[in-house]
């Protein structure tokens, strides 16, 4: 079945839907196992876009530990977007994998990964495309063991009754338990409700059929465990954050994604204790990698991946003990890379000038602080414990190195906020604007965002009150006054988005059934405001007869919740114990910082005074011992070497034309994604590149006209500058890690300065295949595929205008193709026959092969069939030359001068 779902999604479905690349599964670094010798095959979703999901650290830690164990074979799916839904639901094609486009009823867990409560749609979705019954207890042995892991499971209860079991916690170690019990079920042929008892007996896993549900003395129904399930499922974590839970070659993707970089988790857990955090207290404890493990994972990673930024991340970078010993020996070794350090997130108090400063040097962009409150009062309730003149000082350095700008984040709606907490927003924001501008920085500009507060369980607000939507609109009425006239920029979130999030988040079981009657009312993609539904949502509430107001009432302390069932890392009495302090806005202060122990609850934790371990004295030239030397291959066809001026051009020039294949495994790529992916090939290479100057630099290169998504080619091609000469095979180099599909055919040294490509080139000829399918479609006898297109064509050019109608997001154009065709031929040179064409670059009037198939063939659905560029060329003297010929005619013309 695989072989045939593969086939379809390669030449009927990536066609036919937008950002085809989503699907492709072409990045490098990917484990490729064979399923069927797996004992364990484990599907890893994320119910968000290729996009969001592949952003995701913890899916890869998870995919990358699975994959090294020799029993199991581990692979990625993301929800499909809209439109590769409806065309995969038209052709048939179930949920199938993005690695190995394996379907989904192939593999023996279902794993998700639950971040967020707006992608609950999206997990229904990929249920019912994999072929699954929605609800855990329709599902036996015969099916997937389905669970799910991330923040999310830690309030289960709404998504209770579609999974058959959570995972609480860090998931490097549990998630093995998992595994091997699933092995065990498989050898000895257990009944899935024997596998689900031995699954609720691991520490973190949380099976809800082993709970019944009853309504407390508020009304909200709270789990009650069965005999043999535990009262409480306690969340797990991992001690240490070793260096074998990352990938030394990490996963590289071929298109675009959200973080778009290197990310390396420098320390997990935070302990300031902001109130409404609840990733803060969920992922305590804190634990830190030495700056030398941390260094080695960069330096290891950039020369797999050859990306231009790397992203040392946790949940306040600048609270790590060494960051700055990191950040100066990163900035030192990148630095003739041209790659860029960020810290995603620092705290508005500690950002160490020296920090600010390296990072400034390399990338002049804004600085992002989270004050999250506008007055003094409001910040000491939420405990961000910080003053505003740290924030303003934080500002000023930030100014005084170049950086262009601030965001601040802010929340509205916090428990005791008033009208002029509020107020204080956009005016602490303007005193920043006026401290940067005080350092001289006259361009410095500062953006306010607000987000409405959502009481988030196991944090210490997860009983507060969350407004109303009109209370909401209300107050971000007041902000909106009073940001009116100030130097700043003020955005904010809508609150349709906000009133969901906490219907869900601290809601129980029942609303299940809103989730499934949403997701069969077409709901998908529901934290994207281009797709949400809000309409929808408000009337699948009111038939079931639930009032999503009412889901934000405030909650006592002393009665259980329907998330209770989960015990996190911090107790309840600890998370009361600062309820009660914010209501006298009374600071709790950080235990690291302090060498006090305010007793969160955490076990065993590695962050009492007594029990902290001092990392390592950090040494660079040991890291970058650590770092193996690249080992590049050899091609497999050796080219000719050079003779005359050019061999001579290789050994001297700094700047040389390269010609490449771009192969049908890549034509569902981008122009941009493909000058990404030559990029980050080239800084893998080892090569001595030259870059721009300025703080974006980027490498020396310009590439020919871009080729339409779809297409592949033989005849692709790009100038390349050096910063000196390569002394190297350039092909052989650059073909050694170059993804498949993509392959260097041939180059030369660029000996005069010649003018641009694009104003060089005059024309691209291409040919197009037709595979069976599309000639079915169109009524086309194979045998007599020749005659009728010469037919067709003989009659097409002899009309004296052609028009074409050209539809993209942005507007519909017509426009006369005809004096682009150069000429048009049907051949035999490949049975059955196919279709080659020479068309002129015509400025907005080119015709594109595609569109000429669809005037020759009408009716039919020109995007499924095959083209492929056979050359650029430009004419001259009567002949077409290439791009590699224009450089020698170039080369004639300047020796012609001389003389």
């Amino acid at each position: 079945m695989s072989t045939a779902v593969a086939a379809l999604i390669q030449h009927r479905l990536l066609p036919r839907i937008s950002k085809p690349n989503r699907y492709l599964g072409n990045a490098l670094h990917v484990p490729r196992k064979p399923l069927d010798q797996a004992a364990v095959r484990v599907l890893l979703a994320f119910p968000d876009a290729y996009e969001i999901g592949l952003s995701n650290l913890g899916l890869r830690i998870i995919h990358h530990l699975l994959n090294r164990r020799a029993d199991v074979a581990a692979e990625l799916v993301f929800a499909p977007w809209p439109d590769a839904e409806a065309e995969m639901r038209r052709l048939g094609i179930p949920l199938f994998s993005l690695d190995s486009h394996a379907v989904a009823s192939e593999f023996d867990i279902l794993g998700f990964s639950l971040q967020y409560e707006l992608q609950y749609t999206n997990v229904l979705t990929m249920l019912d495309l994999a072929g699954l019954p929605l609800h855990a207890v329709d599902r036996d042995e015969r099916h997937a063991l389905v669970i799910a892991g991330g923040a999310q499971a830690f309030s289960p209860e709404p998504m209770a009754e579609f999974m058959d079991a959570f995972v609480v916690g860090d998931g490097e170690d549990v998630i093995h338990r998992v595994v091997d019990l699933v092995k065990q079920a498989k050898q000895e042929r257990w009944g899935r409700p024997a596998l689900l008892r031995r699954l609720a007996q691991v520490r973190g896993v949380y099976v809800p059929s082993g709970y019944v549900t009853a309504a407390g003395p508020e009304g909200w129904l709270t789990p009650v465990p069965r005999p043999g399930f535990p009262a409480r499922v306690c969340s797990v974590w991992v001690r240490e954050l070793r260096s074998e839970h990352y990938p030394a070659a990490p996963m590289l993707p071929v298109g675009e994604i959200t973080h778009d970089r290197l990310s390396v988790e420098i320390m997990r857990g935070c302990t300031r204790g902001c109130r409404f955090c609840q990733a803060g207290m969920i992922n305590r404890p804190v634990r830190e990698k030495p700056a030398q493990q941390v260094v080695e994972e960069v330096l290891r990673g950039l020369q797999a991946t050859g990306m231009e930024e790397v992203s040392l991340i946790s949940l306040s970078s600048t609270d790590h003990t060494q960051i700055v010993e990191q950040v100066s020996a990163l900035a030192d070794e990148l630095c003739p890379t041209r790659v860029q350090i960020s810290l995603p997130s620092t705290r508005p108090d500690n950002v160490p000038g020296e920090v600010a400063r390296r990072i400034a040097a390399q990338k002049k962009g804004s600085i992002t602080l989270a004050p999250e409150a506008g007055s003094q009062r409001m910040r000491d309730v939420v405990n961000k414990n910080h003053t505003e003149e740290e924030l303003l000082g934080s500002v000023a350095t930030a100014a005084r190195e170049g950086y262009t700008g601030a965001k601040l984040y802010f929340m509205c709606g916090l428990p005791g906020e008033t009208d002029d907490d509020l107020r204080a927003i956009p005016d602490l924001a303007t005193r920043a604007w006026q401290r940067a501008r005080a350092e001289g920085n006259r361009g410095f500009r500062v953006t306010a965002s607000v987000s409405p507060h959502v009481p988030k369980p196991h944090t210490p607000f997860a009983w507060a009150e969350q407004l109303s939507t009109a209370e909401l609109n209300r107050r971000l009425g007041v902000l909106r006054e009073a940001a009116r006239g100030k130097p700043i920029t003020l955005k904010y979130r809508d609150a349709e988005t906000s009133l969901l999030e906490g219907v869900f988040t601290r809601g129980d079981r029942r609303l299940g059934q809103a989730v499934e009657a949403a997701f069969r009312r077409g709901c998908r993609f529901d934290a994207w405001s281009e797709h949400l539904r809000y309409g929808t949502w408000m009337e699948v509430f009111r038939d079931l007869g639930l009032d999503p107001e009412r889901q934000l009432v405030a909650r006592s302390v002393d009665h259980d919740q329907p998330w209770d069932v989960v015990q996190s890392p911090v107790t309840k009495k600890f998370l009361v114990r600062e309820k009660q302090r914010a209501e006298r806005a009374a600071v709790t202060d950080d235990c690291r910082l302090e060498d006090i122990c305010f007793s969160c609850g955490v076990t065993d934790c590695p962050q009492r005074p007594w029990a902290r371990q001092p990392h390592p004295p950090f040494d660079l030239d040991r890291a970058r011992a650590a770092v193996p030397a690249p080992a590049y291959g050899r091609s497999a066809r050796r080219r000719a070497t050079p003779a005359g001026p050019v061999a001579s051009g290789v050994q001297t020039s700094t700047r040389f034309r390269i010609q490449f294949e771009k192969g049908i495994e890549m034509r569902f790529t981008s122009h941009l994604d493909l000058m990404r992916t030559w990029e980050r090939a080239l800084r893998r290479s080892g090569l001595p590149l030259a870059f721009t100057q300025g703080h974006h630099p980027h490498l020396r290169m310009s590439f020919g006209p871009p080729l339409p998504l779809g297409f592949r080619s033989r005849a692709e091609v790009f100038d390349l500058e050096f910063s000196r000469p390569p002394a190297v095979d350039l092909a052989e180099r650059m073909n050694a890690v170059l993804p498949a599909s993509l392959r260097v055919l041939d180059f030369r040294p660029i000996l005069f300065k010649p003018p641009s490509l694009m104003s060089q080139l005059e024309g691209a000829s291409y040919r197009v295949r037709f595979p069976r399918a599309f000639l079915e479609e169109a009524g086309l006898p194979p045998e007599s595929l020749r005659g009728e297109l010469e037919a067709r064509i003989a009659v097409l050019l002899q009309r004296e205008h052609l028009i074409v109608r050209r539809q993209s997001e942005a507007q519909t154009r017509e426009f006369d193709a005809r004096p682009s065709i150069a000429s048009l031929e049907a051949s035999a040179a490949e049975p059955p026959a196919v279709l080659d064409a020479h068309l002129r670059f015509t400025p907005r009037a080119q015709v594109r092969p595609d569109e000429l198939v669809t005037l020759l063939v009408p009716g039919t659905d020109a995007r499924t069939v095959d083209v492929e560029r056979t050359a650029l060329w430009a004419e001259s003297g009567g002949r077409r030359l290439d791009p590699l010929e224009l450089l020698g005619a170039r080369a004639r013309d300047e020796r012609l001068v001389r003389v």
